[in-house]
């Protein structure tokens, strides 16, 4: 065997066993056993976000039916995300946004304050695809703060928003429903 032959046959072996190394961990909302590390249905998290915290980058978490409104992690300053997916990885709901929802919190009255809570915190090279994001709100003081952009969504640069409705969000500087990162259909 010659040494380009032998380069290409570790690169492949290097490729598949880098693909064998993902897992798919789930979600569903009305799981009554939920197990760590939720690498099946019967063993699902109830949360998006505790599928994520196990998670590896590379990892697929899919994610059933439902209004997933609780959970979450502050990921600059103050605000909480209800999920914070600050690995690269691939969220996506089982089908699609209309049965599938994220759901922040706006305070009563005023929507903006120290207990909104925005939907989704994505990373570089993170994707989120099929839900809706609703209800989220950031802080409403101006000055450049990350607390204050993205109510339905906070994305880096290169993190993706994929078949996803945002909707009923508010901001309170740029981005009542995202900012940043990069919208797909």
């Amino acid at each position: 065997m010659n040494s380009r032959s032998l380069s290409l046959l570790v690169l492949c072996s290097i490729a598949i066993n880098h693909t064998a190394l993902a897992l798919t961990r789930y979600v569903n909302l009305n799981n009554p056993t939920p197990s760590s590390p939720y690498t099946s249905w019967a063993s699902a998290a109830t949360n998006i976000q505790n599928a994520i915290d196990v998670a590896n980058a590379g990892d697929l978490v899919l994610v059933t039916n439902g209004i997933y409104k609780t959970g979450g992690r502050v990921v600059y300053g103050t605000i909480t995300n209800r999920v914070a997916v600050i690995k690269p990885l691939t969220i996506q709901s089982v089908n699609g946004p209309q049965v599938t929802m994220i759901q922040g919190y706006q305070v009563p009255g005023v929507t903006f304050g120290s207990t909104a809570v925005r939907c989704v915190y994505v990373t570089n090279a993170a994707v989120l695809a099929g839900f809706t994001l609703t209800n989220g709100a950031t802080l409403n003081a101006f000055g450049g703060s990350a607390d204050q952009f993205g109510g339905g969504a906070l994305c880096e640069p290169s993190a993706v928003l994929s078949n996803c409705v945002v909707v009923g969000n508010s901001a309170g500087s740029p981005g009542g429903g995202k900012y940043l990162g990069i919208l797909k259909n």
